[in-house]
């Protein structure tokens, strides 16, 4: 005799809508941490890539300052640049640009620094400034075509950028070089003792003040200029899914010897300057000069 069909009883059935909106449930978790993990990894490689190119050209430009064509005879070559082929700034942004220099405000972005590279051109076009364009070759010592400036500046949405400041041939143009740059360190690497290597390193402001007090017999600091040491710190461009935490960030390395003996308010960041729903990630080198500054060189 065939037994009467019997259909499952309501707590079963309960049981099992629990269970399959149980895995259901993780089965989203997983997929949002999967895409904020995709999101992170995303951004990060962005930043590192357009940290690694900037790095990349300052140490380009930085090398190629001090550069003189020893093809030409010294009587026709123009002024060589020495006190002027590296300077910069404390907490300074370009602003506007006179036929004779340009104008300055404070820095956008977290006391940033500014700097300053002045190149002299050739015959061959093989020396470039920080937007890529070949610089002729100088006029006078007044020429102004090799100068390139870096600094951080807004994008139309509010979000520092580097920036290169050139002069054309007719007139000053700016050109982003990498979004998401928060702030943009200088400290100078200056050769005191004479041994070719650099054993006092101080920012721009330091230098000026430095420059300033010394004898007019005594050979310029500024000349004295054998590497720069950089500092980058790099912040996403887009809202992240969820908030990270956040630390301080020494700007100039977590053992900064070769700095100042006190860090100053513009050589590291505390979580307070920074937004919790944004990745960040630092970036220094120190870069050598391939040109000596020094006239006696």
């Amino acid at each position: 005799m065939r037994r009467a069909d019997r259909g499952e009883s309501l707590v079963s059935l309960m049981l099992a809508l629990s269970l399959s909106l149980g895995i259901v449930l993780s089965a989203i978790t997983l997929t949002v941490q999967a895409e904020l993990l995709h999101q992170r990894a995303r951004q990060l490689s962005l930043l590192e890539d357009q940290a690694h190119q900037v790095i990349e050209l300052i140490e380009r430009l930085l090398q190629q300052a001090g550069y003189v064509d020893v093809v030409k005879p010294m009587p026709v070559q123009a002024a060589r640049p020495l006190e002027g082929a590296i300077d910069g700034a404390d907490n300074a942004t370009v602003s506007g640009n006179s036929q004779v220099g340009v104008a300055m405000a404070k820095s956008v972005s977290l006391a940033s620094d500014l700097l300053l590279i002045q190149l002299r051109g050739d015959d061959t076009g093989t020396v470039i400034n920080c937007a890529g364009f070949s610089i002729p070759a100088a006029s006078g010592p007044n020429d102004l075509t090799g100068r390139s400036i870096l600094y951080v500046g807004l994008d139309p949405a509010n979000e520092p950028e580097l920036r290169c400041f050139f002069r054309g041939s007719s007139q000053w143009s700016s050109q982003a070089l990498a979004s998401g740059v928060l702030t943009f360190q200088v400290r100078f690497g200056l050769d005191t003792d004479n041994d070719g290597l650099p054993n006092l390193f101080v920012g721009p402001s330091k230098l000026s003040d430095l420059t300033a007090h010394q004898k007019v017999s005594d050979v310029s600091l500024r000349t004295r200029i054998v590497a720069v040491h950089i500092a980058l710190l790099m912040r996403s461009t887009q809202r992240l899914g969820s908030s990270i935490l956040l630390k301080p960030f020494l700007l100039f390395g977590d053992l900064p010897q070769m700095c100042a003996n006190d860090l100053a308010a513009d050589e590291q960041v505390l979580p307070s300057q920074l937004k919790s729903y944004r990745l960040y990630r630092q970036f220094d080198k120190l870069i050598f000069l391939n040109n000596s500054l020094r006239p006696d060189a």
